[in-house]
């Protein structure tokens, strides 16, 4: 019988000898604690044996055992037992050696500070404030515990032994600072702890992959606080991956230790998630649906659906992350033993404006969740097929589920300069406001739309055909598809410079065309961005970047009665429903908005270092261009690039002139120079 010896201790180890001993390897599984040993079943082919040895004890083990293959799969970051472990196998260089190391994790690492040891990390959090969450474990205890002031604000995770719970208490810890328990831990379970820790601050080993890392980092960045990871060691040892490991065993061993990859091997699973699309009804279901509808022990979804569903499992009719994610949890945590089945089902496609999103990210990170997702037909997509207009030249949307200040500036736009939009709709509500929409557009820019309506598609549907004053007050509920023709779609323009003749005017000073597109090209704007500009005037800035982008969210602040009154006639001029006026006076009307991404100020009212200062409280990396005329104003602007250290500054001087005609001649007319001075904040 082939023989391995393996130095454990952690989940790698744990499944390396419970593998090998089913695939019929005699095995002897070493661990440091009582603690250790507690994952492990142990049976006639596995003997786990408890202590912590030094070389020459494992090298008189290896010469007692004589096994074939040596194995560590110790911690990361058990830099001494792992060269323990290197010269016992140099006093046993016949005996072949595997040393499996841990993988890294995917994670967004945007909150995290790294440190190469922790003492640096310790020393660190000196300068925090608030409460520490430690899931270093206990061994580094004393390390973070050597500041008096640090320990106070310590509540530390610890596994529930009594060498560490003794750790603790001889480190100045009291019980209300300690959560003795045993893991794996989700990224619900890390998310309620780190709340009612009240944590300002996690702290963890960069262990890789199985170590529970990247639920860790996830739930402190849904949290909004920092993490502080401590690396590995700086050199680490040579050694290759779980899976690799595996395969290396099979070959040396001689034994059949996995059919289908270990990527596919999740020992801690124990709910199976099929997050399934519903397709338009129970006749439109996918093989793939119906059979994991088939072998499901619960199911999640509307009661349309489950009322559609002749099966045994359970029905939960939720379909909402906040919902179903309670019951996942307590399932998990009840399962001793084997896994369970579940279904999630949503409406349509799962990858087509669905509720699969947002659970599948609640889900991913958590070790005893495996979930795939089932696609399904989505309501588009058989809606274009029923009428015969395909959907690849179309603009496709969603106004279910979404904020109406979200998908009305996308409608808008959409509509006005494409031949075809497909919208998912919540029923006759959204229809009656597209109506609106479309004939208000037909008014204002002689444009001329044609509506295509499914309704129930599949189940009693009904399709019609309408105009946009139908659309208006269309009687119809229930799920509905639209489909919207413009047969005189608009160019868009890609890029500012609209004409100073095509606003309203009166004596409300304007920015003119070409210090506009200048400003804008500067503030250098994308997809999403929010833009204050400050000084609004008539609002020709504001609708310039309004018209460039529906995702665009644009504040025009500006406190004249006048000029808000122009402000609002040139955004309904425009159709704009992502230009907001605020009639207030800067910097007060800044501190209820949302944390801006670029900021234009036409006017300050010599205000502009204190509307500076408001910015950089509310962020960092924000885009700022200034329009100077005055020299009191440059003189402003000039003395707050020093006063706040900006220097990327970059100053431009544009001088315009113009020809105007008079008589048989053209003359060209200047204008005031400009000063564009743009830096990021």
């Amino acid at each position: 019988m082939k023989k391995a010896i393996i130095f454990g201790g952690t989940t790698e180890g744990r499944m390396l000898a419970e593998k090998l001993s089913v695939a019929g390897v005699s095995v002897v599984y070493l661990v440091a604690t009582e603690y250790g040993k507690e994952p492990v079943d142990e049976s006639t082919g596995l003997q786990v044996r408890i202590g912590r040895m030094d070389s020459a004890q494992m090298a008189e083990l290896i010469k007692a055992e004589n096994p074939d293959v040596i194995i560590d799969a110790t911690h990361p970051f058990a830099e001494l037992v792992k060269k323990e472990i290197d010269t016992a196998i140099f006093l046993s260089p016949s005996t072949s050696f595997i040393r499996v190391i841990r993988e890294g994790v995917e994670a967004d690492y945007s909150n995290c500070t790294f440190f190469d040891d922790a003492q640096s990390c310790a020393k660190a959090l000196e300068e925090t404030t608030g409460n520490i969450f430690l899931t270093t474990g206990s061994k580094e205890l004393a390390t973070f515990c050597k500041n008096e002031e640090v320990r106070s604000r310590i509540i530390a995770r610890v596994i529930p032994s009594v060498e560490s719970l003794n750790l603790c208490t001889e480190n100045g810890l009291t019980g209300k600072q300690i959560i003795a328990m045993q893991g794996p831990f989700s990224l619900t379970m890390n998310r309620a702890q780190i709340r009612e820790t009240k944590a300002a601050v996690v702290v963890l080993k960069n262990s890789g992959k199985g170590s529970g890392e990247a639920q860790r980092i996830e739930a402190a960045r849904l949290e909004g606080i920092k993490c502080f990871v401590i690396n590995r060691p700086a050199a680490p040892m040579e050694g290759v991956s779980y899976e690799d490991a595996l395969i290396e065993l099979q070959s040396l061993l001689g034994v059949k230790l996995t059919e289908r990859g270990f990527s596919e091997i999740t020992p801690d699973v124990k709910i199976h998630i099929s997050m399934a699309g519903f397709g338009m009804g129970f006749g439109t279901l996918t093989d793939e649906v119906k059979e994991a509808v088939n072998k499901a022990d619960i199911i999640f979804g509307a009661v349309r659906m489950l009322s559609a569903i002749d099966c045994k499992a359970k029905k939960y009719p939720y379909y909402l992350a906040k919902d179903i994610l309670p019951v996942l949890n307590e399932k998990a945590d009840s399962i001793t033993h084997g896994t369970i089945n579940a279904v999630v089902l949503f409406s349509g496609d799962t990858s087509f404006f669905s509720g699969t999103k947002n659970l599948y990210e609640a889900l991913r990170l958590d070790a005893r969740f495996k979930v795939k997702v089932l696609p399904g037909i989505s309501s588009i997509s058989a809606f274009a097929a029923k009428l015969g207009e395909s959907y690849e030249d179309a603009v496709v949307m969603s106004t279910h589920g979404v904020e109406e200040t979200v998908w009305q500036p996308k409608l808008i736009d959409a509509v006005k300069y494409s031949s075809k939009v497909y919208t998912l709709t919540s029923g006759g509500k959204d229809v009656r406001i597209i109506g609106e929409i479309l004939q208000d557009l037909e008014q204002r820019f002689k444009l001329k739309f044609e509506i295509w309506a499914g309704y129930n598609l599949y189940s009693n549907e009904k399709l019609v055909c309408m105009s946009s004053a139908k659309c208006s007050v269309a009687a119809d509920d229930g799920l509905c598809v639209l489909l919207i023709k413009n047969k005189r779609p608009l160019a868009k323009r890609l890029a500012p410079g609209l004409s100073d003749d095509d606003f309203l005017r009166n004596k409300t000073p304007m920015s003119k065309e070409e210090i506009r597109a200048l400003s804008i090209c500067k503030l250098g704007l994308t997809e999403n961005a929010y833009v204050y500009d400050i000084g609004a005037g008539s609002g020709s800035v504001s609708v310039e970047m309004g018209l460039l982008n529906p995702s665009i969210n644009v504040y025009a602040i500006e406190f004249k009665e006048e000029a808000c009154k122009l402000i609002k006639e040139n955004i309904n001029k425009f159709a704009l429903t992502n230009v907001n006026l605020v009639q207030a006076v800067a910097p007060e009307a800044l501190e209820d908005l949302p944390t801006p991404t670029h900021i234009f100020i036409g006017g300050s009212g010599g205000r502009l270092e204190e509307i500076i200062t408001l910015l950089k409280n509310k962020g960092t990396g924000i885009r700022v261009v200034v329009n100077a005329v005055t020299l009191e104003t440059i003189a402003e602007v000039n003395r707050i690039l020093k006063d706040f250290a900006i220097s990327d500054a970059d100053v431009v001087q544009a001088s315009i002139s113009k020809a105007k005609t008079i008589g048989d001649y053209n003359v060209m007319q200047a204008q005031n120079p400009v000063y564009i001075v743009s830096f990021t904040i």
